[in-house]
């Protein structure tokens, strides 16, 4: 057994006896882990304020390969994505952990999605509201592409032929469909134009660019990207943080959600 120091996003907590709790946490160098945080349930736990949902840690381990749960002896607080007081802030942040605990298995390596993960929550942290939306659609595009299910969005994802005026997207099919192919596939979602072209800007984000984000498309992007998702990864069955902000949106707001 040996004791490792790794950069990690908590995703969540699931309690374990009486005092204690199970952290499962996205590492830069490991994938998923999963680890026992002995005592952290008590007041004066030296957990206490960084063992937290959508904290970013660094995270001490007693680690022993080929088991189950490890044993995490230590955690430093290097970054806090949790924003309690912004409800439709935190609903995004907590959509984003989501995405990463249902789409990736086990003790994986994937620095770059890693990297992703933490530069769109970072991101959320600060952005406008009417930009956080199109940064949710955005990290999904993006980091299914990084597992090897990257939308087709600009040739036609039936015959391979030019799809730049197309607006039909086939979540079986892999993505955009000219109209020749949509015509004889069933199931497939009508995009507007300015959703297509917004979904292919996205797709494309650069995270440290200052450049605007914002969709008004962002609410019908959202949809077709939870239909691709849940076509393409056996595990995820959509997103509960933002079905309850769905359930909290306010009559006569734009729901660009």
């Amino acid at each position: 057994m040996a004791i490792e120091r790794l950069e990690a996003v908590v995703l969540k907590l699931h309690a374990l006896g009486d005092t204690s709790r199970i952290a499962v946490l996205y590492t830069r160098e490991r994938g998923i882990v999963r680890a026992v945080a002995k005592g952290a349930r008590q007041p004066k736990s030296k957990f206490a304020g960084a063992l937290a949902p959508l904290h970013r840690v660094s995270a001490h381990l007693y680690f022993k390969e080929g088991r189950d749960l490890q044993l995490l002896s230590g955690l430093d607080l290097l970054e806090s994505y949790a924003k309690a007081e912004d409800f439709e802030r935190l609903a995004h942040a907590q959509a984003a952990v989501e995405l990463v605990d249902r789409l990736v298995w086990g003790e994986e390596e994937h620095a770059a999605l890693y990297e992703l993960l933490t530069a769109a929550l970072a991101r959320l942290t600060r952005a406008p509201s009417d930009e956080l939306a199109a940064l949710s659609v955005a990290l999904q595009v993006q980091a299914a592409g990084l597992l090897g299910y990257r939308p087709v969005l600009s040739e036609c994802a039936g015959c391979g032929r030019d799809a730049t005026q197309a607006r039909q997207f086939a979540a079986v099919r892999g993505g955009i469909l000219c109209d020749r192919c949509a015509a004889g596939e069933g199931g497939g979602l009508r995009l507007s134009a300015e959703g297509v072209a917004d979904l292919r800007r996205l797709a494309a984000l650069d995270w440290s660019s200052p450049a605007s984000a914002r969709s008004a498309r962002a609410g019908e992007l959202l949809k077709v990207m939870e239909v691709y998702l849940q076509t393409h990864f056996q595990r995820f069955s959509g997103f509960r943080s933002l079905e309850l902000l769905r359930a909290f949106d306010v009559p006569g707001k734009e729901p660009v959600r």
